[in-house]
């Protein structure tokens, strides 16, 4: 086999993996990907844009996990995302604008 072919089999396989993992998050109820309603570790509550694969914005730390800035309370955390069906009627209008 080629070098060329080789990596060519990669790119595929780690592109069904991507679809794989965003295919199971909205299985899970994650509105992923898109703009993602995440909670911070400090419990603030925003919309970020969430795609598999990668990020300009922040450091992945697994399927559910990134280190990114938040701009609620303006620090840097490790965020989760949540899903909306989880959250009070408060929290869905605290994100609605965001």
């Amino acid at each position: 086999m080629s070098a060329g072919l080789i990596a060519v089999l990669v790119l595929v396989v780690l592109a069904l993996v991507l679809v794989a993992v965003n295919l199971a998050m909205r299985r899970k109820g994650y509105s992923i990907p898109g703009r993602t309603v995440v909670r911070c570790s400090a419990g603030h509550l925003f919309r970020t844009t969430w795609v598999e694969g990668g990020s300009l914005r922040a450091v992945k730390l697994g399927p559910t996990k990134r280190y990114q800035h938040c701009p609620v309370g303006q620090h840097w955390v490790i965020i989760r995302p949540v899903r909306e069906e989880d959250l009070t009627d408060d929290e869905r209008r605290l994100v609605a604008g965001s």
